[in-house]
């Protein structure tokens, strides 16, 4: 029922009742005329039972009143309730709605939670592999490193044993086959992977791999030995600048470098440069005999 209807509904029941108060008036005069008619005693009755009329006439206008009152609470009571519902329907709605929320939250969280898991993861995979990976290369460099020692001192003990039964005819040969090597170095257009103990280096030491293998008495030993070939009527810095021209760093790190294996050219860089900066010591020292002679 709309709002018009309920009010069209009360007018036409205020329209109604009128009537009946109309009629009420009607008959109440009617019994006054008869009352009139009638005498005092008929009066009075007719009085007690038009007052009786009233009477019930008012409880029922009271009914009445009582009646759209209880009809009027029983509106406001069904809006009331109306609202309530609605408001729990919203409410429900509402917690409905948060639910959602949580749930979607809490899926996302764990989502999050399981990437961050799985990076983690991921990163300790990542670590235990460089770890195993810088293991093994410790591992191989210390077994290079071992094989190296051993070359070193097998050397060692060759050059021991050559040192107490060399001949003339053997020191000679190293000689030339010093010269021969950088004679095939400076010629050779397609060496590329000459090992690092593989090359001439001025010292009868052979498989060095570190500017800590050579000293300068060896090296002096070397350069001045009185049974090298071809430089018998070379001064001493004659003898010196020939090998400084073979390790000074631009010709050596621009003619000769490249022609080591790659994993062999810092090294033979390192050893250069300290064979060079001997080399000009010794040099520089000789220069200064001469002119102080």
């Amino acid at each position: 029922m709309t709002a018009e209807d309920r009010i069209f509904l009360k007018q036409l029941q205020e329209l109604r009742l009128d009537q009946l108060r109309g009629h009420a008036l009607g008959d109440a005069r009617e019994a006054i005329a008869r009352a009139e008619e009638l005498g005092p005693q008929r009066e009075l009755e007719h009085a007690e039972r038009d007052r009786q009329a009233a009477l019930r006439l008012e409880e029922n206008a009271r009914k009445k009143k009582e009646e759209e009152e209880s009809r009027r609470l029983e509106e406001l009571r069904r809006l009331e309730e109306e609202r309530q519902r609605q408001e729990e329907e919203k409410r429900r709605k509402e917690e409905a709605r948060r639910r959602q929320e949580e749930l979607r939250r809490r899926a996302e969280e764990q989502a999050r939670l399981r990437e961050q898991r799985e990076r983690e993861l991921q990163a300790k995979r990542e670590a235990f592999r460089k770890a195993q990976e810088e293991a093994e290369r410790r591992a191989r460099e210390q077994a290079e490193q071992r094989l190296q020692a051993e070359a070193r001192r097998q050397e060692r003990q060759r050059q021991e044993e050559l040192r107490r039964n060399k001949t003339q005819a053997n020191i000679v040969a190293f000689f030339q086959l010093y010269d021969a090597k950088w004679q095939e170095l400076k010629l050779s257009k397609n060496l590329a992977s000459v090992m690092l103990c593989e090359m001439p280096w001025p010292t009868f030491q052979q498989g060095c791999t570190s500017p800590d293998d050579i000293s300068r008495r060896s090296m002096e030993e070397f350069i001045f030995h009185p049974l090298r070939p071809g430089i018998e009527t070379k001064s001493r810095k004659d003898r010196l600048k020939a090998e400084v021209l073979r390790f000074h760093p631009d010709k050596f790190n621009s003619h000769t470098v490249h022609k080591l294996r790659e994993c062999d050219r810092g090294r033979a860089i390192e050893i250069a440069g300290a064979l060079a900066r001997m080399l000009t010591n010794m040099m520089a020292e000789e220069i200064q005999k001469e002119t102080g002679r």
